[in-house]
Formats: structure tokens, sequence, C-alpha cells
């Protein structure tokens, strides 16, 4: 298995979580758009659902009509969920509301360029090859480059094409052919882009969580179903993974942990979570994966001591462990 990045596994993890699961071909479409067809429905419904794209109107999702690449920005910064409001200004003078703080998100990790300094030309209808530059460049994907039979795959996007046609992603237009400076439809677009989502997600490592325990007001152990292959770092599970509290009252905190470590055997996350005590709190520790998410129920509210004569009235709840714990 070829080790992805962490920015490009994790925001494939985030994706695939926000949409419950790994996309699978639906019977009935999840869009309002009454010209897609067959060929593009899948895309288009995945898409559409993660709030990636819109039409071009309220029943039109303009399939056939060539994407610009002011549109392509819009679409790739969403799916890569950049911070669109708040990324440095990339210089160029042509951009409007709509656009900018998705080419300036975009610019800032390097995926895009202007046609010059100064211009980004959002409304020029985007090419093939330039669209293979934006795709693998925003997946890091060119390890993946092999020769391709297309005699038109050359210039500055030779290297795109090669590495999208090895990932499987692309076959071309024809055998021979990629079409490389021919212009993509949104309907293309919409295809090449789950399609190369698809391919993140089937090669990446994802942590799947057998069990949780919480261990302290201040520790939680996760026991994963497998060992995390010998590649992959302690980063990178923390990165496929979401991790939130349910309190007793119904509220809800999402956190990130102030640290973590994994066992020599690799099957074990310890997470470490003091900057969300839950000392003389009540709830559940919920950690979510790529498919599911695991719950560990908690209470480390006081212990009331007992007048019983039959008991004994000196029980103190140790700081710090469940009360299940204590009463050991």
């Amino acid at each position: 298995m070829k080790k992805l990045s962490l920015f490009t596994a994790a925001t494939a993890t985030t994706v695939a979580i926000s949409s419950l699961a790994v996309p699978a071909s639906a019977a009935e479409p999840s869009h309002p758009f009454t010209d897609v067809g067959s060929r593009y429905d899948e895309a288009v419904s995945f898409l559409y659902e993660i709030e990636v794209v819109n039409g071009v109107s309220a029943t039109k999702f303009g399939t056939s009509q060539t994407l610009t690449r002011g549109d392509a920005a819009v679409i790739l910064a969403n799916m890569l969920m950049l911070d669109t409001e708040n990324a440095p200004d990339a210089g160029f003078k042509d951009l409007n509301n709509r656009v900018r703080g998705s080419v300036n998100a975009l610019a800032e990790i390097g995926v895009i360029s202007g046609v010059t300094k100064t211009e980004f030309k959002p409304g020029l209808s985007l090419s093939r090859g330039a669209m293979a530059k934006f795709l693998v460049t925003a997946f890091e994907l060119e390890e993946y480059a092999e020769q391709t039979p297309f005699t038109d795959a050359g210039g500055v996007f030779k290297p795109y094409i090669e590495a999208l046609y090895g990932t499987g992603v692309t076959s071309g237009k024809t055998g021979t052919s990629y079409g490389t400076n021919l212009n993509i439809t949104r309907g293309e677009f919409a295809n090449l882009l789950y399609g190369t989502y698809l391919f993140v997600v089937e090669n990446s490592y994802f942590p799947l969580v057998a069990s949780v325990q919480v261990t302290s007001a201040t520790q939680t152990k996760i026991n994963l179903t497998e060992a995390v292959p010998a590649e992959y770092t302690k980063d990178d599970v923390a990165a496929g993974l979401y991790f939130s509290v349910q309190y007793s009252d119904g509220s809800v905190e999402e956190f990130e942990p102030a640290s973590y470590s994994l066992s020599a055997d690799r099957k074990t996350f310890v997470i470490n979570h003091t900057n969300v005590s839950l000392t003389g709190k009540k709830g559940t520790v919920i950690i979510e994966d790529f498919e599911s998410e695991a719950k560990a129920a908690f209470d480390f509210t006081a212990v009331k001591t007992t007048s019983s004569a039959n008991a004994d009235s000196s029980f103190v709840h140790t700081a710090g462990l469940p009360a299940t714990k204590a009463a050991e």
C-alpha cells in the first residue's frame, strides 16, 4: 500500500465520515437536476449530497456545459474543505467575491496558479489537461504516474495526465487520445473528481475502532481492529478519528486530544484529553472512525457516603477514577 499524505488521507476521512459511509450506487438520484443522465448520476448525487457542487439553476446541473476555472476552484476548495475565508490574498486582480476565497485557498497550498502573475482568468473554460493538474496536485497523486498510450499527452500537463492515468481514474477520450486541450464539461469534472476521491479512499489506511475504554478523567484507551501498518504514524491514526463527549445533560463537546500514543503492538491508541477533563462529570466518550462510532460511558461524579449501620461510612471516591473502579 502506498502511503498517501496525511493531508490527503485526512481530507478523504473527513468527507467519508460526513457522508456516513463510502459512497455506493444509489437506486434513485439524490439531487434535483433533470439534466443528469445515468453516466454522471452517481458522481453528481454524491457531490451534491456532501454540498460540494450546486447546479446552474434549481433543476439543472449544466452537465454538458464547459466548466470554468473559477467554478472548478470553488468545487475543489469545497471538496478539500479549505478555509476560504482566511486564506491570504494570492495577488490575482480579476477575482469576484464568489471565487476569491477558493482561489486564494488553493493557491496557498500550491494546487493552482494564475494565467499570469496577477490574473487567474476565472471565466476561462478549464481544459482537460489543466483539470488533470488540479486533481493530481490537490490529492498529491504524482507518484502514481505511468506511461500512457495518449499521443496528445505532452507539454506541461504530461506528468499530471500520466499520474491520473496511473490511478485508473481516467482512460482518455479514446484509446490513444486524452483530449488534453479540449474543454472539460461539468459532468466530466464531477465524474473525475468523484473517481479521484474513491481512489484515495480505497488506497488509504483508515483506523477502525474495536472498543473504547475511559481509563481516567483525562485518558481514554481505543482498541483498534487491526495493527496500524508500519508506514503509518500515530498522527495518521489521530487524523482518521473524530473525538467527542456527550454529557448527561445532553450537551456534546467535540475535541482534539492534547496528546496520544500508540502501543508497541500498534493495536491500541491512547489519547490524553487533559484539555477536556471529565472530572465531576458523567456521560459518554464517542470515537468515530471511517465506518461507524464506538462509545464508552463514564461517571466521575462524586459518590455520596452512606450512614447505614452495615456500611463503611469512610468510603471516598478516588479522584480521576470511574466510580465503578473506585468502589472496587
